[in-house]
């Protein structure tokens, strides 16, 4: 998992307890949480959908 919370799969990122982030307290899973959800946002927009 990158900084990002992107995964080695491309389009899969992870958050929270599956992650291997220190101190895992309910305000870093939510920071953590945010910042996938906005990654994976970012990857949704940039990568083409197949036709």
């Amino acid at each position: 998992m990158d900084a990002r919370g992107e995964t080695s799969v491309p389009g899969i990122f992870a958050a929270g307890d599956v992650t291997v982030t220190p101190y895992k307290q309910i305000i870093i899973a939510l920071g953590e949480g945010a910042k996938a959800s906005l990654s994976a946002f970012d990857h949704l927009i940039r990568t083409s959908a197949p036709a």
